[in-house]
């Protein structure tokens, strides 16, 4: 008994190919999720493949198109982890690294914790316990984030 599931693939025109790699282009704009570009290269490929062995059967170019997206996946992720997408870090989701390196008024700091107010915000903050300058409205300036808590240094002239 024969199986006839690609058979359909067999004397395709390889614009269909062309056709595929557009739509997981399309894709791939729409999700943002750096995966079916990979996916797209290899439909592409696969049409060159096709323009060049125009009688290949419908489970070679399912297979091969296969081996190819797989491949160029991984390719692909290796390549963009060891150079980057291009985009440098960004603070955008973590409000509170912004503000690394700005100063702020102490409103209450009490045995190593208190609040700080930058910009009009208040923030919960830490630093050293027996640091001198930590007196309501006095400067600080913010070393360090971590979640929503700020860890700040004194001694900066009010």
């Amino acid at each position: 008994m024969e199986f006839a599931i690609f058979d359909f693939l067999e004397g395709l025109s390889p614009w269909w190919w062309v056709a595929g790699a557009l739509a997981l282009g399309a894709l791939e704009m729409a999700t943002m999720s750096f995966f079916l570009i990979w996916l797209g290269l290899a439909a592409l490929i696969m049409s060159v493949v096709l323009v060049v062995f125009p009688a290949m059967p419908g489970e070679v170019q399912v297979a091969a198109f296969a081996i190819l997206s797989v491949a160029l996946t991984f390719v692909g992720r290796s390549y963009v982890k060891h150079f980057g997408d291009g985009e440098a870090e960004t603070t955008l989701n973590s409000r509170a690294s912004r503000l690394v390196g700005r100063t702020g008024k102490v409103i209450r700091f009490n045995h190593g914790e208190g609040v700080i107010e930058i910009g009009g915000v208040q923030w919960q903050a830490k630093g050293d316990p027996d640091a001198i300058g930590m007196s309501p409205g006095a400067t600080v300036r913010v070393t360090q984030a971590e979640g929503m808590t700020l860890t700040v240094e004194s001694g900066l002239a009010g």
